[in-house]
C-alpha cells in the first residue's frame, strides 16, 4: 500500500518575515523533501512558488484537516497565537524562530534545511500541559486555554492590589503586589523568570504562581500540583482600579473585585516537534547561558 505524502499547514509572521523569504525557503526545503506544504490563500501572492507547489486553502480549519503538522515562522508568541487550534486538531508544532529566544521553536532562521527530517521522521514530540481558565464575574463568565501563562494584575502599574489564591478550595496564599503570575513548566521561561520564578523542568505538570513586586520580602514563588484547582481574586485599594486578567499575552480582560479566576490543567495538550537531539535544556543552556 502506498504510502500517503505528508502534509504541513505553513503559518507565515508578514511582520518578523516582510518579504516572506524565509517562508520562500522553508516551502522550498519542505517541498523538496517531498512534503506537501499547505497554505492559506491569503499569502498567494507572497509565497509566489511555482503553481502546484503548493497547496492554497479559503479556510483554516480545511487547511488543518489536511495536514500533518504545523510550521510556524516567528517567535515565542506567534507559536502561542496557533497552538490552541493545533491542540485542538492534534496537530504537533515545528517552529521557525525568527525572533529572540524562542523557547519553542526547534529550527534557527539560518538552519531551515534542518526541516527536510520531517519527510524521514528524524524528529521527536514534547507533549506540554495547558492550562484551562474560567473567569466568573457576576453574569459573565469567559473560558480561555493558555500554555504559558496567566497573568492577573492591577490595571495600574503603580497601583498595587491585593491577592488570595486558594488551592483545591483552601487558602493558600494571601499577597499584595502589582500582581501575579500563574504558569505552567513551558511558561515557566517566560514572564514568571522575569519576575523571579523557577525554571521547571517542562516534562512535569505543575502551576507555579509568581508575584509580580510583591509588597514583602516574604513573598516568594510557590509550585503546586498540575491537579490542583487554583483560584484567584483581586482587588484594589478604594477601588481605585480594575484588575486585569490576561493570558499567553493576548486580550486583556478588566474585572471586577467580586471577580474569580480559576484554573486547572487543561485536557488540551501543545505537541511540539524537537528536531535533532535539542532538548529542553539544551534549548535552555544554549539560550539562556550561551553554552
Amino acid at each position: 500500500m502506498e504510502e500517503r505524502i505528508k502534509s504541513a499547514a505553513i503559518f507565515p509572521n508578514p511582520d518578523k518575515d516582510p518579504d516572506f523569504s524565509y517562508t520562500k525557503e522553508a516551502v522550498r526545503v519542505l517541498t523538496a523533501a517531498g512534503i506537501k506544504v499547505c497554505a492559506d490563500r491569503r499569502y498567494h501572492y507572497s509565497i509566489g512558488e511555482r503553481p502546484g507547489a503548493v497547496e492554497y486553502y479559503t479556510y483554516i480549519e480545511d487547511m488543518l484537516n489536511a495536514s500533518d503538522f504545523i510550521v510556524v515562522l516567528g517567535g515565542d508568541g506567534t507559536i502561542l497565537e496557533i497552538c490552541e487550534r493545533a491542540a485542538l486538531h492534534e496537530l504537533p508544532i515545528v517552529g521557525i524562530n525568527l525572533g529572540h529566544l524562542g523557547f519553542l521553536a526547534a529550527v534557527e532562521k539560518d538552519n531551515l534545511e534542518e526541516l527536510s527530517k520531517l519527510a524521514t521522521d528524524e524528529y521527536t514530540i514534547d507533549e506540554r500541559m495547558m492550562m484551562e481558565i474560567q473567569i466568573r464575574d457576576g453574569s459573565i463568565t469567559r473560558e480561555l486555554c493558555a500554555l504559558n501563562d496567566i497573568v492577573v494584575s492591577s490595571s495600574v502599574s503603580s497601583k498595587i492590589a491585593s491577592f488570595e489564591i486558594c488551592c483545591d478550595g483552601y487558602s493558600a496564599i494571601d499577597l499584595k503586589a502589582d500582581g501575579i503570575i500563574v504558569a505552567t513548566p513551558t511558561g515557566s521561561t517566560a514572564y514568571s523568570l522575569s519576575a523571579g520564578g523557577p525554571v521547571i523542568d517542562t516534562s512535569t505538570e505543575t502551576f507555579c504562581v509568581t508575584p509580580i513586586c510583591p509588597h514583602s520580602f516574604s513573598s516568594r514563588p510557590v509550585v503546586f500540583s498540575g491537579n490542583s484547582s487554583l483560584t484567584i481574586k483581586g482587588s484594589t485599594q478604594y477601588k481605585q482600579t480594575d484588575i486585569c486578567v490576561c493570558a499567553d499575552g493576548k486580550e486583556v480582560f478588566k474585572v471586577s473585585e467580586n471577580a474569580v479566576v480559576e484554573v486547572i490543567k487543561s485536557d488540551l495538550i501543545t505537541r511540539l516537534i524537537r528536531l535533532g537531539r535539542n532538548r529542553f535544556y539544551d534549548i535552555l543552556s544554549t539560550k539562556m547561558f550561551g553554552k
